[in-house]
């Protein structure tokens, strides 16, 4: 397998600036990674748990896996939208600063 080249021109000063996001993407990103994880998590559970126990008890810890079931994806979904509103209008400032 080839070795990868290094390109020969001034990255420095390239057209294109690296990304970068500031500490609200990131951690809106990490939210919708962790609540995202988890549901997944939970829905093994939930799998689990009726594969095992036939029916899901009312009691204990399975009234709160139920519970990120139920409103983990929509409150992820949100944050996914929050975000991509975030990115959009920072991008969109830099290029208008851009431009001037």
């Amino acid at each position: 397998m080839a070795k990868p080249t290094r390109s020969t021109e001034d990255t420095r000063n390239s057209a294109e600036s690296p990304a970068t996001f500031n500490r609200t993407e990131r951690t809106l990103a990490f939210m919708i990674g962790g609540i995202v994880f988890f549901t997944v998590l939970c829905f093994a559970a939930m799998i689990i748990g009726w594969l095992t126990l036939g029916t899901i008890p009312g009691t204990g810890i399975w009234p709160v896996v139920l519970g990120i079931l139920y409103f983990g994806p929509p409150i992820a979904l949100v944050l996914i939208f929050v975000l991509l509103a975030v990115t959009w209008t920072r991008k969109a400032r830099a290029h208008r600063n851009e431009a001037r």
